[in-house]
Order: C-alpha cells, then sequence, then structure tokens
C-alpha cells in the first residue's frame, strides 16, 4: 500500500497564523471589563488595495501573471514526480544553457525540477485531507520504475505569457507514465477540478523567460541539445509521487 508522509501541518501561505496574548490577573479583586466586551470585538481593517493588488503583481513574481486570482484560502495544488536522480545534471545544463543565450535571451532556471502529472488547481483547506487520501487510494497498486529523460523541446503556458524550455521523458516510458496520470486524473474528476492535458507531453520545465519566445528558442535548439548530450544519461526514477499544496508536501510510495 502506498505510504504518505503528511510533512508540515504549518499553516498556508494564504493564512496568518493565529496569534494570542495572555496577560496577569489579580486575584483578589474580580477583573475588569475588557475594551472588546463594552464596545465590541475590533473589526478587522479590510485590505486596501495596493496590499490586495501585491499579490497579483507580476513585479513581484520576476514578471509571471497568476493563471487564477489570488484568495485567501486558496490552495494551490499540483501532482508530480520529481527528478532526484538527474538533479546535480540538469542544474549544470541549466547554468549552460542561461550562459550560452545570454546575448540572445535572458532565461531563468526553474527552481523546482520535477515531471507534471496535473495542472495546478486549487482546494480549499476542508478539502485537503480528503483529497490526499483519495490520492492515496487512487495510487495504493501503481508500481514504480525507471525511466529516462532524452531531447528538448519548446512549451508556452496557456496564457502565452511565458516561454519553457524542458527535456521530455523518452517515448518507450509514456506508457506507463500515462498509467499514473489516469489515476491522478480520476482524483481530479472525482472533485470537479481541471484535468491534465488531453494529449500530455511529459516532461521536465528547466528554462523559462517572459512572453512567446518559441522561435527564438527553437532556432537555438540543435545548440542546447548538444550541450544536454555533453551530459551522462538523465535518469528519472519514478517511485513516489508527491503533491504540493500551499506549504504542505505530501508523498506517495509506488510498490
Amino acid at each position: 500500500m502506498a505510504l504518505v508522509d503528511y510533512g508540515s501541518s504549518s499553516s498556508s501561505e494564504n493564512e496568518e497564523p493565529e496569534t494570542i496574548a495572555h496577560g496577569s490577573v489579580n486575584l483578589k479583586r474580580s477583573a475588569l471589563p475588557t475594551a472588546a466586551s463594552l464596545l465590541g470585538a475590533k473589526i478587522a481593517k479590510p485590505a486596501s488595495d495596493d496590499e490586495q493588488d501585491d499579490f497579483d503583481n507580476p513585479t513581484l513574481h520576476g514578471g509571471r501573471i497568476r493563471s487564477f486570482k489570488h484568495e485567501r484560502g486558496n490552495w494551490a495544488t499540483f501532482v508530480y514526480v520529481p527528478a532526484l536522480a538527474c538533479a546535480e545534471q540538469l542544474e549544470d545544463f541549466q547554468r549552460e544553457a542561461i550562459e550560452t543565450l545570454a546575448p540572445h535571451l535572458e532565461l531563468q532556471p526553474n527552481e523546482s525540477i520535477h515531471l507534471s502529472l496535473s495542472k495546478t488547481v486549487v482546494l480549499q483547506y476542508h478539502q485537503i485531507d480528503e483529497f490526499q487520501r483519495s490520492l492515496q487510494h487512487a495510487l495504493h497498486s501503481c508500481v514504480g520504475f525507471n525511466s529516462t529523460l532524452n531531447s528538448l523541446e519548446v512549451y508556452t503556458n496557456e496564457e502565452r505569457t511565458r516561454t519553457f524550455l524542458a527535456v521530455q521523458l523518452d517515448a518507450a516510458y509514456t506508457t506507463k507514465m500515462s498509467g499514473l496520470l489516469h489515476c491522478v486524473d480520476s482524483v481530479m474528476r472525482d472533485y470537479r477540478l481541471e484535468q491534465f492535458y488531453k494529449n500530455p507531453s511529459f516532461h521536465v520545465s528547466l528554462l523559462w523567460c517572459l512572453g512567446d519566445q518559441k522561435a527564438m528558442l527553437h532556432a537555438k535548439l540543435q545548440e542546447l541539445q548538444q550541450l544536454l548530450e555533453d551530459h551522462e544519461t538523465l535518469k528519472l526514477s519514478v517511485h513516489e509521487l508527491r503533491c504540493k499544496c500551499g506549504n504542505k508536501d505530501f508523498i506517495y510510495k509506488l510498490k
């Protein structure tokens, strides 16, 4: 059976921790009534327009634009395979590619190197535990496998506001990865959340830049592919899936 590591129980970044102040009381005299009891509880001041705009201000996120509006209580959630076995090789390639394209294009490295098995969806706090149990149940009979990554490809996000350079999963492992995706999609469907792409191209995103720069990256693709091939075989161990939900991380071990 799949094991789940529920990780930290800390609150979402979208929520503020509750702070309780403790005061001393003179036991010989009755405590005076508090201002709150006489005047009513203080009404929290709503965030100003400027404060709310900070959540969706592209200048605070490297120019990136949110695919859905930030709201308190929304937990951005996605399922993925971590690329742990080849992470060091891919980080070296990131540096080499950034240096190679520096005269032509400003590329940024992806901080999290992984293969996505879902789109980013939104959960409410009360849905998280049940959603994780559903994923655990859907994956409990899935068998892990070893695979490799090979050719580079260029993608844009759905809004075409960012362009990505990614390394694709070897086609020999597409069927096995599709089996895992089927299990993840079944949970998304049960929760009426958006499922993965109809014709998925399994890949690990490595670098990104603002705007639609597919033509520029395609022109440099052969040169970048040679840089990648100078490295040893890129191994992708698929023996666990992970789910990132806000600042919580869940791990599902495969058989």
